[in-house]
């Protein structure tokens, strides 16, 4: 396509985009202005605790950007894995590589996978070796009660890795015993069936989750095959002054990686293990409240490429032990938290070598109430790293709630993160780390508002974040092999909208609609870069909940990204009917049926069809 055609698109695909946004708000406007005279009844999430934070705070007194993604939500949802849901929140980039969530990158505002953190409840997971795999929770989405998504610096508790933010994924706590199961068949073979078991009462609950996804692959010739497993339990014991939680898990994957990485050898194989074990106390002592934590998590990952007859096979092993200590309290006006935590990371590879490393940490946070609608937290974290040293990491927030329905914040913080072992020593053809490399270090600003008028919400947000040292792979153009880097020059700015309708109709469940627009620049010297500068430009999703019937529901997910080499548009369906606590249902995944990638070379599957039957027993 000559390139002034190139560009007249892209400029109408701007104004495209920024024609949907002045729509948006100007419905809102509209909209807001008649609903603020009705009901003004608050959001039962607006009063949801967010436990990702060092200092707890309901969603509606955030001094961040937060998502909630609720149990019911997810219920309803057209996603059918753990990556598909988290793709539709806004400010989050997930780049899929095969079907079913096989595996997945995410990232948040611009930053990579390495830069964002994922936790189970409140248990952070990490992986010396690479993050490629950190959505490989052996958790099914039946076990799931709520997702929490910080947006920008809010993991002061967490060290410095949640550079672009933090998903924490929260597992249900039972006071009644609960059953539920699911199967579903569809195209390409596929099979799967999920089981749900709780029981809860005064004093302990426990749940039980397992799944079982099977298929012959999308692309028959190809290996695009994948065989996924995973189980996890959960439980809790209220003590009489305080509670202990614990939790075990075991994802076992077994997938083709048809061009996943590279296109130069693309018939590719991989066998990945993940076995996880925490537990976490809460105790009142006095005014304070003290929460120890230990957890340790293993994982394996084998991997094949195909190069003619000859199998190139590297293999990984890595575990990860984890502790942490702190105390809150939180009296009339204040709210004070500290804590100390350690990790030690350890890799044993045919490729990587065998190495260990540690972590330690120190924070501090205190939030304090300037007025009788403001608030200010501050905060500490020290973080040392073995081999890459001590830094200092602050950070400051703001809060005003302007009227009953309109809030607004302002936060700014810092972070560092210290390379992976395939960053720092992976030596292949395709791939070449350095073990030069250093931590790489972020500053991140941002300020929003949160408008809820009766049965509508508006969310939106500004923000910047400027890294040192950005580590990344770059190579000249021609050449194949990716060469592990560090830029300066680095920035990431946007904009997010975020609203929400929740409609008082017969047939109208929910409309959402929600809008980023991000602009990245980077010192590239004229060399083709891997990850920063492969985000979304724009992206645009919206969602439809409705129930044209009587028991029966419908929902529908619409996804756009404009990224750098091409443009991709998702369209997902979800039709159920509901037979007291049980339901059939067909999904529809990719609707229009468009052959595009996601993250690398691996083309995704076309329309894939699906059906189903759940019962829940609450």
């Amino acid at each position: 396509m000559p390139a002034n055609v190139r560009g007249r698109c892209t400029l109408v695909r701007g104004l495209i985009l920024r024609f949907h946004c002045i729509v948006l708000l100007s419905t809102v406007l509209a909209w807001s202005g008649v609903q603020a005279a009705g009901s003004a009844d608050a959001d039962p999430l607006e009063t949801l605790v967010v436990t990702a934070s060092a200092l707890p705070h309901s969603l509606g007194e955030s001094f961040r950007s937060v998502a909630v993604i609720s149990r019911d939500e997810i219920a309803v949802s057209p996603a059918a894995s753990l990556a598909e849901l988290l793709a539709m929140t806004p400010g989050v980039d997930v780049q899929r590589r095969g079907a079913a969530g096989v595996q997945a990158d995410i990232g948040i505002r611009g930053a990579s996978f390495e830069q964002t953190l994922v936790l189970l409840n409140g248990v952070p997971l990490r992986d010396p070796q690479t993050n490629h795999h950190k959505l490989n929770l052996p958790v099914p989405l039946s076990q799931i009660e709520r997702i929490e998504i910080v947006r920008g610096p809010g993991g002061v508790n967490h060290g410095g890795f949640a550079t672009g933010g933090l998903v924490n994924i929260i597992t249900r706590r039972l006071d009644t015993p609960a059953f539920g199961m699911e199967v579903r068949a569809g195209e390409h073979a596929l099979r799967q069936a999920g089981l749900f078991l709780g029981t809860g009462g005064a004093r302990s609950s426990h749940s039980l989750g397992v799944e079982a996804k099977r298929s012959d692959g999308h692309l028959p010739d190809e290996p695009t095959d994948f065989d996924l497993r995973k189980v996890g339990y959960d439980g809790r014991l209220d003590l009489e002054r305080g509670a202990l939680t614990w939790g075990l898990g075991l994802d076992d994957r077994q997938f083709g990686a048809y061009k996943f990485y590279t296109a130069d050898f693309p018939d590719q194989r991989e066998e990945t293990r993940t076995r996880l074990a925490y537990i976490s106390g809460q105790w009142d002592v006095g005014a304070w409240e003290i929460l120890p934590q230990l957890y340790w998590r293993a994982h394996e990952d084998w991997f094949q490429t195909l190069v003619g007859t000859t199998a190139f096979i590297n293999e990984h092993e890595t575990r990860v032990q984890g502790w942490g200590l702190s105390a809150r309290s939180d009296a009339a006006g204040h709210a004070t938290a500290l804590g100390a935590g350690g990790v030690r990371e350890r890799i044993s590879s045919n490729a990587l070598g065998e190495r260990s490393r540690d972590e330690a940490r120190l924070w501090l946070a205190h939030r304090r109430d300037l007025a009788p609608s403001s608030a200010a937290e501050l905060s500490l974290n020290v973080v040392d790293y073995q081999a890459f040293g001590r830094y200092w990491l602050p950070g400051a927030a703001l809060r005003h709630q302007f009227s009953a329905s309109l809030s607004g914040y302002a936060s700014a913080g810092r972070s560092a993160r210290q390379p992976s072992y395939t960053e720092l020593h992976l030596q292949t053809s395709g791939n070449r780390g350095r073990s030069e490399l250093a931590a790489e270090r972020s500053s991140l600003y941002e300020a929003g508002m949160r408008w809820q008028p009766g049965d509508h919400s508006l969310s939106a947000g500004l923000f910047v974040r400027r890294t040192d040292q950005l580590i990344d792979w770059a190579r000249l153009p021609g050449n194949v092999t990716w060469l592990a880097d560090q830029f300066g020059g680095h920035s990431s700015r946007g904009v997010e909208l975020d609203w929400r309708w929740r409609a008082p109709l017969p047939w109208v469940e929910e409309i959402g609609l929600a809008w980023t627009s991000l602009q990245t620049r980077l010192d590239e010297d004229a060399r083709e870069i891997k990850y920063a500068l492969d985000v979304p430009r724009h992206t645009l999703a919206g969602h439809l909940r409705l129930s044209p019937a009587q028991h029966w529901h419908l929902g529908l997910d619409a996804r756009f990204a404009e990224r750098r080499d091409a443009d991709a548009f998702w369209l997902s369906a979800r039709l159920a009917r509901q037979f007291g606590r049980a339901e059939l249902f067909v999904e529809a995944d990719n609707l229009l049926d468009r052959v595009q990638p996601e993250a690398g070379f691996a083309p995704l599957p076309g329309r894939w069809v699906a059906v189903g039957w759940r019962y829940a027993s609450r």
